[in-house]
């Protein structure tokens, strides 16, 4: 039974499995990424890869950002020259595998065939504790069964994702000095979350950033320097973001007297960091999002600005 709903993130699971020619083994990995889906996660097969930029490209991009990593052994040639002769070999392709999964600190489930030499490789380095098999048929149950047992969790990743209510917005008071002192601007504020996807991790130090701007009028990018963003209610440009929770920037924000002026909240006083827009018309913004210890996230989103602020939209592209 699937336990995720339509259209939701699900937790991904690199599936490291033989998959020799001539065998079974295709069919028990097929059947087992089936067997993941009904519980609602996100599997991958991994392929051989022949080339050092196929395994760039798939096996290692892949693999870095799953969320669990499920190591199948099977068995291969015997081994000679020990003192049982009925010991074998396990995949070669599928310990290299398992070596990176450990340095990358995923969440291992390990399953090895019985007949295959203990504690070889990688396996005498780390504590996979793998589960032994015999019959190959009863595999994807066995390995169902122990995911339940492990309590894997699909409703969970390890990213942060930018998102944006297409009506949300904030009506506020933004000061800014003046020679009397201070002065009030009505402003509306337009805001991304962002949210962290983790089950317990801590996103540390998030700085957010607008990449890009593009004039959809005609196609035209709209230059400016890099520099941070503000996270709404907060006064410094890196913010923590607790597991499972929200934090919001400011993606722009519109004076109400100058409804076709876009104005950003930035951490410069110089004017070149700033994107001038021309005025009325459609735009493309793109945001990325950075931290310690999570890849780079990022969004492109549509402005509608209009000469009345009650019909500027700020949404998804369609």
């Amino acid at each position: 039974m699937n336990t995720t709903e339509p259209g939701e993130r699900r937790a991904r699971v690199f599936i490291s499995c033989g998959q020799a020619k001539g065998t079974d083994e295709e069919r028990i990995a097929a059947e087992i990424a089936r067997r993941l889906q009904e519980l609602g996660f996100d599997p991958y097969i991994a392929i051989q890869e022949q080339t050092l930029l196929g395994l760039k490209e798939n096996i290692f991009a892949r693999l870095e950002n799953s969320e669990y990593y499920l190591f199948i052994d099977f068995k291969r040639e015997r081994l000679v020259g020990l003192t049982s002769d009925a010991e074998c070999r396990g995949s070669l392709f599928a310990h290299q595998e398992l070596a990176l999964a450990s340095y990358l600190g995923i969440d291992v489930l390990a399953f090895q065939e019985e007949g295959i030499k203990k504690n070889d490789g990688i396996m005498q380095f780390i504590q996979a504790n793998a589960i032994q098999f015999g019959d190959r048929s009863m595999l994807p149950g066995v390995v169902a069964d122990s995911i339940r047992r492990r309590s894997w969790n699909p409703k969970w990743r390890n990213e942060l994702v930018l998102e944006r209510e297409p009506g949300q917005f904030t009506d506020a008071d933004r000061i800014e000095p003046s020679q009397t002192g201070v002065r009030y601007l009505k402003g509306r504020f337009f805001h991304v979350d962002v949210r962290n996807r983790h089950r317990a991790k801590i996103a540390t130090n998030c700085y957010a950033y607008l990449s890009r701007v593009v004039n959809l009028g005609n196609e035209e990018e709209i230059p400016f320097r890099t520099v941070e963003l503000k996270w709404a209610g907060y006064v410094l440009p890196n913010a923590h973001i607790l597991p499972g929770q929200v934090r919001r920037f400011d993606a722009f924000w519109v004076d109400t007297e100058h409804p076709t002026e876009v104005r950003f909240n930035l951490y410069a006083d110089a004017t070149d960091y700033t994107p001038r827009l021309p005025g009325v018309g459609r735009y493309r913004f793109t945001y990325q999002v950075v931290s310690d210890n999570f890849p780079p996230a990022s969004v492109s989103l549509i402005l509608n600005l209009n000469a009345s602020l009650t019909l500027t939209t700020f949404e998804a592209e369609a």
